[in-house]
């Protein structure tokens, strides 16, 4: 999967995680990483695929960078 990866703030070409665990391990290790999880698992609980999740959060955090948001300016 091609992905924005929210931990290391990079895009970047992955296998895709099998299971929520493995999600889960792939948004941790950060400061910002509970954030990070909280929004994959609502992602998850409202019926949203494993991989689907994961790009989701990856846009939202992106989108939520301060470069960014300079150029949506």
């Amino acid at each position: 999967m091609y992905w924005y990866n929210p931990t290391t703030r990079t895009s970047e070409r992955v296998q895709a995680p099998s299971t929520d665990e493995q999600a889960i391990q792939m948004l941790a290790g950060t400061p910002d990483s509970a954030e990070f999880i909280g929004e994959y698992l609502e992602l998850r609980r409202s019926g949203s695929p494993i991989e689907q999740a994961l790009v989701l959060v990856g846009h939202e955090f992106r989108l939520r960078e301060p470069e960014y948001q300079l150029i949506l300016r």
